[in-house]
């Protein structure tokens, strides 16, 4: 029996179809709490059946207790001029003021489709920079992929 290259598997084959969710209502302290008892470091946020609105990971959470530098100024003749993005730290200080999922919860969504393979989920993650990436289509979580379930494969089903 020949071996299957596994970057050709499907990611619906290895996606977490059972993996934890939160609401966007539910607290940031209960998302701590769900980590620390699942041993996970990431979650999908959902609403309505499985629709996907976002994600929160522990990256989320520990901005929460990160300082927030204001943009630094200038003084020029009695004029302060910033030196830096007044948006970036709007966005900074709400998020580290948040109390709710919601509001700590990252929107701009990376996913992957479930009949992507291997070797995209990998590309998309290293390129991307994330550990757990949702498997989603039309908007609906079907799954999570995350870095140790494809280094998993490579160790336990190694390409000859």
């Amino acid at each position: 029996m020949e071996q299957q290259d596994i970057r050709e598997l499907r990611v619906a084959e290895i996606a977490h179809q059972e993996w934890p969710t939160l609401g966007p209502d539910e607290t940031v302290e209960g998302a701590i709490k769900l980590f620390a008892e699942s041993g996970i470091s990431g979650t999908p946020v959902v609403v309505d059946g499985g629709r996907l609105v976002g994600i929160v990971t522990e990256g989320d959470l520990i901005f929460r207790d990160a300082d927030v530098k204001a943009p630094g100024f200038l003084d020029i003749l009695g004029g302060l001029i910033p030196l830096g993005s007044w948006d970036e730290y709007r966005k900074e200080a709400l998020k580290s003021a948040g109390v709710t999922v919601d509001e700590v919860m990252t929107r701009e969504l990376i996913t992957i489709s479930p009949d992507a393979s291997l070797a995209e989920a990998s590309t998309i993650m290293a390129d991307k920079r994330v550990k757990i990436l949702p498997v989603a289509e039309d908007d609906i979580l079907h799954g999570v992929i995350t870095r140790m379930d494809i280094l998993t494969l490579h160790v336990l089903n190694p390409r000859r």
